[in-house]
């Protein structure tokens, strides 16, 4: 406040300095004493006008943490300092520069001298806290702008109908003012017509404008309105967005700009959310394929630590019971369960190795016609004695007749019959005594089928998707059954002859492994011996046993 009223101070003496009332003052001629005296009251009109203007722009508005009635206050209290001011600064410059006419003027009849000036000073007061409430209106309606499109554009609508109206109306003032001050401000003209004459001009601006502005705004805002809805739908929804609802959408309404700002809108949210959901399915991936990870590492461990543990502890055993040159009587033994061991950690560093193999890409497979019924009665002629001697259960193989012969599959045959020992003994290991495991082979037009059924204690409907895992054993399963690695191979080797592989059970009755391969196409008819064979396919796992 006190920089603006220094600032104020400097501006009323350049006003007095290069105003006609101070140039007129200078000079030491009667007439232009007379001239001076007669435009004492425009000046200070003038003076008034001038001062309040600088003084209102020039002091800072209302502080963020101030009320609404402090500010009020401070507004009061400031009006009252500039009255105050306009008398301290007309008494100090009357006293430098004898602007004022002599003092038994001013008192003359009745102080009548002096009342244009009191008036002027009063009608600068009223307008200078008249101004600075409209400044703060204005501020007021600036924060809106800034914050709302709306009222933006609804602004930009009224500067142009209010500087219309503004300048018309001040044009018309002050052609009436310059036109009418030799009359209005001369002796035989009344100071009150004057003045009067000065402030019906103002209020008539300020009437053409109050009633130029409601309609204006009205219609501003109703024009703007559908346009910014558009708009102001189009941050909720990407506020939304933002949040994590990558499922909103905007109504596209016209073809205008807005209109392809929300087609682009939809579009970028679909593709977001298209990425966001291949994200969220590779994290999913990622953390399944670091589970596995953790559960292969620790079976790896504990199906390598047994049979190492095992062959140890007897060999610690034969080696504390050799004291002599004859060896123990217990040796024998000793070695044979060493040997066992032994032959099964060397199988399942074999399984883990094919597996490794199979993920880096690097299983070698020759695929070439084979022929499946040879295969088939070899392997279980090889696997048939060693079942029925240790388990006491009974391997067959059931081959379907088809004419003229059986067509042959297009496998690799080493890899189909580690298939096939795996899943005879995989039934084996989970079939009592006194059980039935058959292999059985059939042909339709395009696949070589091989189905391995048993009647043993079945799967759990629960734990079927999950038996083609690594290291992965059922529930039921007995401890040293098995690695958990005999099904792994089974599917990544069918799958890696262009293969099929499924499973069927029942808890307490069995399981059916189905093997489909590409057959070898002959140019011979055999679609009778196709269509009574297809019908055995979709049969019961033990209906066949």
């Amino acid at each position: 406040m006190w920089r603006a009223l220094c600032e104020i101070l400097i501006m009323q003496v350049l006003i007095v300095i290069f105003s006609p009332q101070g140039l007129l003052t200078t000079t030491t001629t009667t007439t232009a004493r007379s001239l001076s005296h007669r435009f004492t009251t425009p000046f200070y009109l003038v003076y008034g006008f001038l001062s309040l203007l600088f003084f209102a722009f020039r002091w800072r508005l209302r502080q963020p943490e101030r009320t609404i009635w402090q500010q009020l206050l401070i507004e009061i209290e400031a009006a009252g300092i500039f009255l105050l001011e306009l008398v301290c600064s007309v008494i100090l410059l009357c006293w430098l520069f004898h602007l004022l006419p002599p003092m038994d003027v001013l008192l003359s009849e009745n102080g009548a001298g002096m009342l244009p000036i009191v008036v002027s000073f009063l009608l600068s007061t009223i307008g200078f806290f008249s101004l600075r409430i409209i400044l703060h209106v204005l501020a007021f309606w600036e924060r809106l702008r800034v914050k709302r499109l709306r009222w933006a554009v609804t602004h930009s609508h009224l500067m142009v109908v209010v500087i219309g109206a503004g300048f018309i109306s001040a044009v018309f003032v002050l052609f009436q003012l310059f036109w009418g001050v030799g009359m209005l401000f001369t002796d035989a003209t009344p100071f009150y017509a004057s003045v009067v004459f000065v402030f019906a001009m103002f209020l008539c601006t300020i009437f053409v404008i109050a009633c130029v502005l409601p309609p204006s705004i009205l219609s501003s805002y109703i024009f703007t309105r559908r346009v910014t809805r558009r708009i102001e739908h189009l941050a909720q929804a990407t506020s939304m967005l933002r949040s994590g609802d990558y499922s909103i959408r905007v109504h596209v309404e016209g073809e205008d700009e807005i209109a392809h700002l929300q087609a682009d809108f939809n579009a970028m949210a679909s593709e977001l959310e298209r990425t966001m959901h291949a994200l969220k399915e590779e994290r999913d991936n990622v953390e399944m394929l670091l589970d596995a990870r953790r559960e292969l590492i620790a079976s790896v461990s504990h199906e390598l630590r047994t049979p190492v543990a095992t062959v140890r502890s007897y060999l610690e055993s034969a080696l504390a019971n050799w004291q002599t040159d004859q060896p123990p009587v217990t040796l024998k033994q000793d070695m044979h369960i060493i040997e066992q061991q032994t032959i099964r950690l060397q199988s399942l560093i074999n399984d883990l190795f094919m597996l490794a193999r199979v993920e880096v890409g690097r299983l070698e497979t020759r695929c070439e016609p084979t022929n499946v019924e040879t295969l088939v009665q070899r392997v279980v002629e090889t696997i048939a004695p060693i079942a029925w001697r240790g388990s006491r259960i009974e391997v067959l193989a059931e081959i379907m007749p088809v004419i003229p012969a059986f067509p042959q599959a297009l496998v690799d045959g080493d890899r189909l019959e580690q298939i096939l020992h795996n899943l005879i003994h995989n039934g084996i290991r989970h079939t009592a005594p006194g059980g039935i495991i058959a292999v059985t082979a059939q042909a339709n037009e395009q696949q070589v089928i091989v189905q391995v059924k048993d009647t043993g204690e079945g799967i759990a409907p629960e734990e079927l998707a999950r038996i083609w895992d690594r290291f992965y054993r059922a529930s039921n399963a007995q401890e040293g059954s098995g690695t958990g690695l005999g099904l792994a191979i089974v599917k990544e080797f069918t799958e890696a002859m262009h293969g099929s592989v499924s499973v069927e059970s029942v808890v307490g009755e069995g399981s059916c492994f189905t093997i489909c391969f590409p057959r070898v196409q002959e140019p011979v008819d055999m679609v009778t011996s196709f269509t009574i064979h297809t019908e055995a396919v979709k049969t019961a796992p033990l209906s066949l046993l």
